[in-house]
């Protein structure tokens, strides 16, 4: 056995550790809450999100001349999916695709090909998030006709867009010049490229709220579903923030101060908070089997 495969599998046993005596009693208890047909629905949206995530990803790196086939697109974004959810600070899953995808192992931090294709990837996701979130806090403020409310989203956001717009199109240019970064950022977040891969985003965004929506539901718990629409994607997003362990802590903060606004108690919204939490996690496990494994390129 080769050095590599030996501290591959040293590593694996560590994190196999990790997830059995932090969340084994907690997985156990979920298993024994929820109806099995929730887990199974939730298991199959999550492989459907993977898919077009990973999809994307394969699709944002043409872009930045990196070369990676579907099938090694999948792998490595349900590792590094993995990754996230058990380590500190929610990005080294996207550090692991880097490195791996890297054709310099020791350049990877350099904006290279790979370090912007995940960045960007990334960015894609984001960028839908919070479209969804003003796009659905729009359609709250105005069917609830808090038009104040609504002047006071919109203006902002406009004046954001078009900021965004004016330096995308000219300081960008000013001042990077001509280098890959600049132009391959040009060419992914403008014109028909840009809403190609923004409406698979548009999908795997989709595809979280509804998770968590069913993670809700499982719970017998009766929702204000567009409340849930409109205030899940701040959880959701709490989640990326590089400050904890897979979003835990984060997230259920988040969920207590939304918990007023979607008309959930404290504890219905962090119950609801920890089930889709771990929820995320079995539906990320497959990563572990992938990373067990691997072969040596």
């Amino acid at each position: 056995m080769r050095i590599k495969d030996t501290i591959r599998y040293i590593i694996s046993i560590i994190l196999i550790y990790i997830i059995f005596d932090n969340y084994g009693y907690k997985i156990l208890q979920i298993i024994n809450i929820i109806d099995y047909k929730y887990i199974i629905l939730i298991i199959g949206i999550s492989f459907g999100q993977h898919l077009l995530s990973a999809y994307r990803w394969m699709y944002v790196s043409k872009f930045t001349n990196l070369n990676i086939n579907f099938k090694n697109s999948l792998k490595y974004y349900y590792i590094a999916g993995f990754m996230n959810n058990i380590l500190p600070g929610g990005i080294p899953g996207d550090l692991y695709r880097i490195y791996c995808t890297s054709d310099n192992k020791k350049e990877i931090f350099k904006m290279g090909k790979s370090f912007q294709s995940v960045i960007f990837e990334r960015l894609s996701g984001q960028i839908m998030l919070f479209f969804v979130f003003i796009a659905s806090l729009t359609i709250y403020f105005l069917t609830n006709q808090k038009y104040i409310a609504f002047l006071y989203l919109i203006l902002p956001t406009a004046l954001i867009f078009f900021l965004m717009k004016y330096l995308i199109k000219y300081n960008i240019k000013k001042y990077f010049g001509t280098k890959d970064i600049t132009k391959n950022f040009h060419m992914l977040f403008t014109g028909p490229i840009f809403w190609n891969h923004i409406i698979l985003s548009f999908f795997v965004v989709a595809s979280y709220i509804l998770i968590y929506i069913i993670s809700a539901i499982s719970l017998g718990l009766e929702i204000d579903y567009l409340a849930f629409l409109v205030f899940t994607p701040i959880i959701l997003f709490s989640m990326t923030l590089p400050v904890s362990i897979g979003g835990w802590g984060v997230r259920e903060v988040t969920a207590l101060l939304v918990s007023f606004l979607i008309g959930l108690s404290a504890s219905a919204s962090i119950s609801v908070s920890i089930i889709y939490g771990i929820l995320n996690l079995i539906c990320s496990l497959p990563g572990l089997f992938l990373f067990l494994n691997l072969r040596n390129r």
